[in-house]
């Protein structure tokens, strides 16, 4: 029988013991979670800055594009050998159509735009 009683306080004080032994791992879980959230925070943080000098450094660039002259084009040493008014030769194999023929042609599309049924 004390073998019996000693083995129900035995239970009795194990079972009270559990939540007090339970208790510091909440804890130490909220701690860590704490310490998650405040880990995110800063890696957020982080973030906002890197993203702030990256478009900072942009917007210098920007600018010292801006602030810089013009590319030169390059100026022609020689005029063209034709000037201003230069026609290329026609090639000899290409068609010619007499003018009289291009007018005649003309004025038949505008009689037959006009005539439409």
């Amino acid at each position: 029988m004390v073998s019996v009683m000693r083995a129900l306080i035995a239970a009795l004080a194990f079972a009270a013991a559990a939540p007090a032994t339970a208790q510091p791992l909440s804890t130490q879980m909220d701690e860590l979670r704490a310490q998650q959230e405040a880990a995110q925070r800063r890696a957020i943080d982080q973030a906002n800055q890197l993203m702030a000098l990256e478009t900072r450094l942009r917007a210098d660039q920007a600018a010292a594009d801006l602030q810089r002259p013009p590319p030169r084009v390059p100026e022609f040493r020689y005029k063209p050998a034709g000037g201003v008014g230069f026609t290329p030769a026609m090639p000899p194999n290409y068609p010619a159509v007499p003018e009289d023929a291009l007018v005649q042609s003309n004025q038949r599309v505008q009689d037959a735009a006009r005539n439409r049924r």
